[in-house]
C-alpha cells in the first residue's frame, strides 16, 4: 500500500478557524431563543430530555402553505443588540419517522402572521437530512444529518428562497413565530445570527461570537486525485453539504435531496419554489468538471404534499412546469433519474401506503400497463434534450424477478428511443446476502439491451445496519460485490451512497470517521480501483480474433484522445462515435485496411464543432461483428 493511499486526511463538516473579527463582540454573538420560552399554541407540548426541555408538535397538518389555525403556532419575542441582517438557525431533532417527521412553518419574517396567508409563511421541508452536531462545524450549507440527533440548521440560508429577516435600529425588539406540521419534530432552541458571519455548532451551543472569515484546515484534506482518476468508469458519491473536498475523492456528483421535488415544491405556488440547494450542487459539479446526475424527477415517495388534492388536469400542469424548469435551469446535466422506484410494489406516485398520487395524471397504467413512465420520459426528452434519461429502482439485479420487470418497462421505452441508460440502486440491503453468481447473471441480462448500466446508490456496513459499525465486516462486503459491479463491462459508473460518519442514512456504512481517517474498507477500495482503473474489459459482442480494440487515452479527456485498434488480417473496418443518446457523432473509420495497428485521434472542438460533456461511446465493426466501448469528456 503506497503512503499517498495512508495520508487519507479528510475533513468531513468544515473545521475552519477564525482570522477575523469584527470589534463589536456582543453584536457578533448568536441571540439564543429556548423554543419553550415562547406563547405556545395547544397544538405543541413542552417535554424533557435528560437537561433539554424541548417543544414538539402534538398531531400531524396536511397543509403546506400555511398554519391555518392559530393553536398550530408559537410566538416569541427577540432582543436583538443591533440591526443587520439575520439569518435563523435551529437546534432540533427529527424523531423516528425521518422524512415523516421533518418538516414546520417559519414566520415569513419577523412580527405575527395571518394563519390562512400563505405569503405569510414558508414551508421548511426535508430536516431529516440537514444539519451540523460536531462543535467545529459551521453551520453555513444544509449539511446532511439523520434522525434522531439532536442538530443545529441554518434555516433561511438553505430552505428560504430570500431571507426576510432584517433589524432596524428604531426597533431592536420584534416578535417572530412558527407554527408545526408534522409530528415526531423537536426544537430545543432557535438562534439569530449576523448573515455576514459564520458560526460554529460551539459557538450556537455555547453564545460565542461568529467571525467574518473562515480558512479550511487543508491538513485533514486528502488530497486527491479521485479515486477512479484515468479510469473508464466514474466512481461517484452524492453531495448535500459542506463536503469541501469532495473531487478530490469522487468525479461524479449526485444531489442525495435537494433535486427531489419536495425540497424545491414546498409549495404550490411554483413561483416560490426553492431551487437554491440544487442549483448550488450543479454549480459546483460544473466549475469542477465532473458529471452531474440529477436525482430525481417522478417519484412516489418526498413529492410536495399539495400535489394530491390537485385535480389530474392541474397536477399535469404542475409536472410538466416541474421537468420544464429543471431543463432550463440545469442545461448541461449529463444524466437524470428521471423515474424513480416504478415497480408496483416500491414507490410509484399512486396514492398507496401514503405516497404522493399523481400516476393517472400521467395516464395511469394504460394500455402498456407503464404508460405513466413513458409519458414522463417523453415529457424529459421534450424538455431536457441534452441529458441522458435513466429509469432508476433498487431491489433489481438481486432478483431475478424483479430484473425481469425491470426489463418489460426498459423495452417499452426502448422501442420509443426515450432511455439512455439503467439506474440499479445497489443499497446494503439489497447485496449485503445476495448470490453473485445471481447478480452477475442479471447485470447479463440489462447489459444485453445495449444500454450502459449505473450502479446509483451504493453503500454497505454491517448486516442489517445493526450493532456497533464493524470495520472488517464491511471491508469482506465490499471485496465480495465491489468487484463484481465494477468490472462487469456493461456498468460505466457506480455512485456510492454517503460516504461522511453520522451523516449517512444507513448509520454504519460510512467510510470516513469524524476525525477524518479512513475506515479500511475505503483504504481498500482506493488501492483496488488503482490496480483496476477499467474493470475487466470483455466485450459483450464478440470480435473476431484478428481485432483487438483498446481503450481510449487519455480518459477521461477534455477535448482530444486517442483510439487504438489493431487487425491482423485486411478487412472492411468501421469505427464510429456516439453521444450517450446513441445518436451518430463521426465516423472515424470506413474502408478496407491493411494489416497493422491503428491510432486514430479524436478532436471534439475541431472544425467549430462543440461537442457537451458526457458519455460517448466509440463502436468498431469488422468481420459482420461489432464492440464498443465508453469514454467520458469533461471539459
Amino acid at each position: 500500500m503506497k503512503h499517498f493511499f495512508v495520508l487519507l486526511l479528510f475533513t468531513l463538516s468544515l473545521n475552519y478557524s477564525a482570522i477575523s473579527q469584527t470589534t463589536d463582540e456582543e453584536g457578533m454573538k448568536p441571540v439564543i431563543i429556548e423554543a419553550e420560552s415562547g406563547a405556545i399554541g395547544s397544538g405543541f407540548d413542552v417535554l424533557q430530555d435528560g437537561d433539554i426541555s424541548y417543544v414538539t408538535t402534538n398531531s400531524n397538518f396536511a397543509g403546506s402553505a400555511s398554519p391555518e389555525d392559530s393553536s398550530r403556532v408559537i410566538t416569541y419575542q427577540v432582543s436583538f443588540q443591533e440591526s443587520g441582517t439575520y439569518h435563523l438557525f435551529a437546534r432540533l431533532r427529527v424523531g423516528a419517522g425521518g422524512w415523516d417527521d421533518d418538516s414546520f412553518f417559519s414566520g415569513n419574517g419577523f412580527g405575527e402572521k395571518d394563519v390562512s396567508s400563505g405569503s405569510d409563511w414558508v414551508m421548511i421541508n426535508g430536516l431529516a437530512g440537514a444539519g451540523y452536531a460536531n462543535s467545529t462545524d459551521v453551520v453555513d450549507d444544509l449539511g446532511g444529518l439523520g434522525s434522531n440527533v439532536w442538530k443545529w440548521v441554518n434555516i433561511t440560508k438553505n430552505l428560504f428562497t430570500n431571507n426576510p429577516f432584517s433589524v432596524s435600529d428604531d426597533q431592536l425588539t420584534r416578535s417572530f413565530q412558527v407554527a408545526n406540521r408534522e409530528d415526531g419534530l423537536q426544537f430545543d432552541k432557535f438562534a439569530f445570527g449576523k448573515t455576514n458571519l459564520y458560526y460554529t455548532v460551539e459557538a450556537l451551543d455555547k453564545v460565542l461570537a461568529g467571525t467574518d472569515e473562515v480558512e479550511v484546515d487543508s491538513s485533514r484534506f486528502y488530497p486527491g486525485p479521485p479515486l477512479a482518476d484515468g479510469s473508464s468508469k466514474f466512481l461517484g458519491n452524492l453531495r448535500g453539504g459542506s463536503e469541501s473536498n469532495f473531487s478530490n475523492l469522487w468525479n461524479q456528483l449526485t444531489p442525495e435531496n435537494e433535486g427531489k421535488w419536495s425540497s424545491v415544491g414546498n409549495t404550490s405556488d411554483s413561483t416560490r419554489w426553492n431551487w437554491g440547494g440544487l442549483t448550488s450542487l450543479y454549480n459546483y459539479a460544473k466549475s469542477h468538471n465532473i458529471p452531474f446526475k440529477h436525482h430525481c424527477l417522478v417519484w412516489g415517495n418526498q413529492q410536495p404534499t399539495w400535489i394530491s388534492a390537485l385535480s389530474k388536469e392541474k397536477q399535469l400542469e404542475y409536472i410538466t412546469t416541474w421537468i420544464r424548469q429543471n431543463g432550463i435551469r440545469y442545461p448541461d446535466m449529463e444524466m437524470i433519474d428521471v423515474v424513480n422506484e416504478p415497480l408496483v410494489t416500491h414507490n410509484p406516485p399512486d396514492g398507496r401506503n401514503g405516497r404522493a398520487n399523481y400516476k393517472e395524471a400521467l395516464g395511469g397504467d394504460g394500455v402498456t400497463g407503464w404508460d405513466w413512465v413513458i409519458k414522463s420520459f417523453e415529457m424529459a426528452r421534450q424538455y431536457i434534450p441534452n441529458a441522458m434519461l435513466l429509469i432508476n429502482d433498487y431491489g433489481i439485479i438481486n432478483s431475478n424477478s424483479a430484473t425481469t420487470s425491470y426489463l418489460q418497462i426498459i423495452n417499452l421505452l426502448i422501442e420509443r428511443g426515450l432511455i439512455d441508460g439503467i439506474g440499479v440502486q445497489g443499497h446494503r440491503f439489497e447485496f449485503e446476502s445476495a448470490s453473485t453468481t445471481t447478480l452477475k447473471n442479471n447485470l447479463d441480462r440489462l447489459a444485453a439491451t445495449g444500454l450502459p448500466i449505473y450502479i446509483t446508490e451504493f453503500d454497505l456496513g454491517n448486516l442489517n445496519d445493526s450493532g456497533t459499525p464493524n470495520d472488517n465486516q464491511q471491508l469482506q462486503l465490499y471485496k465480495r460485490i465491489f468487484p463484481i459491479i465494477w468490472e462487469h463491462p456493461g456498468v460505466k459508473g457506480v455512485t456510492l451512497w454517503g460516504y461522511i460518519e453520522n451523516r449517512m442514512w444507513q448509520s454504519t456504512c460510512y467510510l470516513v470517521r469524524t476525525d477524518g481517517s479512513w475506515r479500511p474498507a475505503l483504504t481498500w477500495l482506493a488501492e483496488y480501483i488503482k490496480e483496476n482503473p477499467t474493470g475487466i474489459e470483455r466485450s459483450v459482442s464478440t470480435l473476431p480474433a484478428s481485432v483487438v480494440l483498446n481503450q481510449n487515452y487519455p480518459n477521461p479527456f477534455s477535448s482530444k484522445t486517442t483510439i487504438d485498434f489493431s487487425i491482423n488480417e485486411p478487412q472492411n473496418v468501421s469505427l464510429k462515435l456516439y453521444n450517450g443518446m446513441g445518436q451518430l457523432v463521426e465516423t472515424l473509420v470506413d474502408g478496407r485496411l491493411e494489416t497493422g495497428s491503428y491510432s486514430v485521434d479524436w478532436n471534439a472542438g475541431q472544425n467549430g464543432k462543440d461537442y457537451g460533456n458526457g458519455l460517448y461511446i466509440y463502436q468498431i465493426v469488422a468481420g459482420g461483428k461489432s464492440a464498443s466501448r465508453t469514454m467520458l469528456m469533461l471539459k
